[in-house]
């Protein structure tokens, strides 16, 4: 379960705002006496929230959302530490087991100070259900076809979610290739692929495999694990991880580490009417939709529902342009 915590942005964010706008709407004598009543009220409630430092608490998708009860222009950092005691209890009471600060809280926390204690939302967590779509983006800018592309995959683990991922995307490549160092257990999965007609090949040649790969997927395996295979110079590398960026020597390809996604007027309005949009990139935000969805098929249904796309691609060094993309292309 995910929470977002931010700052409060307006006072009606601290308490009930559809009933005052019930009142003001039904404009008689009497709801405009409950109204200024309920104002005032209400204006109490958010005088005592912020001196008592109680944050408000928001149901969203499958997230929650934690409000502090102070503006970034009354933010201090007595207020900050003794609201992130309390957001350690609401975290237990509400079944969190992960935060996402708004950006206004990334610039005041220092994250890393908490890191021991809490678990921090990473960028662009998503990644891992878009992975067809972020390769499309990819070969549609390098004006090339999936089904004419070999896909390397490079994975320890074996999980349920990655297994299904592999499956969803034998459907659009040419061959996918499984580079891993636990090769009894993914050569089931291979066998698997291949009853279906899959072209399918799994292995651990540090000196072979990679070689030619233009296209990899790194599900699991850390910079310094990749750093020992010999890896096709212009090669583009789409990292699950937030790890430190692959250097090796001669390396003068693409390594994307985060996406940024587009979607419905109706999710985003969603958001948008908790004063989300502005705090947080769409892409951590879609979270909260994605996490109460159970197994990878209904995740993929969902998202294609939800009529969302890659907008931008991130490397190391910021935005990947398109000229960028053609440069690999054309080596």
């Amino acid at each position: 379960m995910i929470a977002y915590v931010k700052l409060k942005t307006e006072n009606k964010e601290l308490y009930n705002e559809n009933f005052l706008e019930k009142l003001k709407n039904k404009n008689t004598k009497f709801s405009k006496l409950q109204y200024n009543i309920c104002y005032f009220f209400y204006k109490f409630i958010v005088f005592i929230k912020y001196l008592g430092n109680i944050i408000t608490v928001k149901k969203i998708f499958y997230s929650y959302i934690f409000i502090f009860p102070f503006s970034n222009k009354k933010v201090s950092k007595y207020k900050i530490r003794k609201n992130i005691k309390k957001l350690k209890k609401l975290m237990q009471k509400y079944n969190v087991n992960t935060l996402a600060l708004s950006n206004e809280l990334k610039k005041i926390i220092k994250i890393e100070d908490y890191k021991q204690s809490i678990n921090f939302l990473e960028e662009n967590s998503i990644m891992p259900y878009l992975i067809q779509e972020i390769l499309s983006y990819v070969l549609e800018a390098n004006k090339a076809r999936a089904e004419l592309e070999d896909l390397y995959i490079c994975i320890k683990q074996q999980s349920p979610f990655y297994i299904e991922n592999i499956y969803y995307l034998s459907n659009y490549f040419k061959t996918i290739n499984i580079i891993t160092p636990n090769i009894k257990n993914f050569q089931k999965v291979a066998n698997k692929l291949e009853e279906s007609g899959m072209l399918i090949t799994v292995t651990n040649n540090k000196e072979k495999s990679l070689k030619r790969a233009k296209l990899i997927v790194n599900i699991d395996f850390t910079e310094e694990e990749l750093e020992t295979y010999i890896i096709y110079r212009n090669a583009i590398i789409i990292s699950m991880k937030q790890e430190k960026a692959y250097k090796n020597v001669g390396f003068d390809g693409l390594q994307i580490k985060q996406i940024e996604i587009d979607a419905s007027k109706e999710i985003k309005n969603t958001f948008k009417k908790y004063n989300l949009l502005e705090n947080y990139s769409l892409s951590d935000l879609y979270n909260s939709v994605l996490s109460g969805i159970k197994g990878f098929e209904n995740a993929k249904l969902k998202i294609e529902k939800d009529q969302v796309k890659i907008v931008k691609l991130y490397g190391n060094n910021g935005e990947i342009s398109k000229n960028e993309y053609l440069r690999i292309a054309n080596y």
